[in-house]
């Protein structure tokens, strides 16, 4: 149970900072739950077929699951706050919005209010 409800804060993180730098926040927090089952299972399918020991596969069945699901976590999550959104200016602290004077964290690079970006690539004598 502690678990599921670490999952559910883990997506939430992980939706927020897509939103934030730009990401479709469903699409991330499927990815994160739809992962958190299945990438163990596709650990498990790969360890059978690559010749392990199938009586050590059960016998640490729930140690692979609980690492290669919190490795899937942890990739998306430092993926979403890293790799997404790495195409813009990014803001030296909290910053305001231009057009809708939003508040907005150290690690949004689009307003979460208005999708504006933080800064425009626009020249600014045009």
């Amino acid at each position: 149970m502690f678990e599921i409800i670490l999952l559910l804060l883990a997506t939430g993180g992980i939706a927020a900072f897509a939103r934030a730098r730009g990401g479709k926040p469903w699409l991330w927090g499927t990815l994160t739950v739809v992962g958190y089952f299945l990438v163990p299972a596709a650990v498990a399918f790969f360890a059978a077929m690559f010749a392990a020991d199938p009586a050590s596969i059960k016998e640490d069945a729930q140690l692979w699951f609980f690492v290669s699901a919190i490795t899937w976590v942890a990739v998306l999550a430092f993926c979403a706050r890293f790799l997404l959104g790495r195409g813009y200016a990014k803001p030296d602290g909290m910053w305001s919005c231009k057009n809708c004077r939003y508040l907005n964290k150290h690690y949004a690079v689009i307003c979460e209010a208005c999708r504006e970006p933080y800064a425009s690539k626009a020249p600014p004598f045009s």
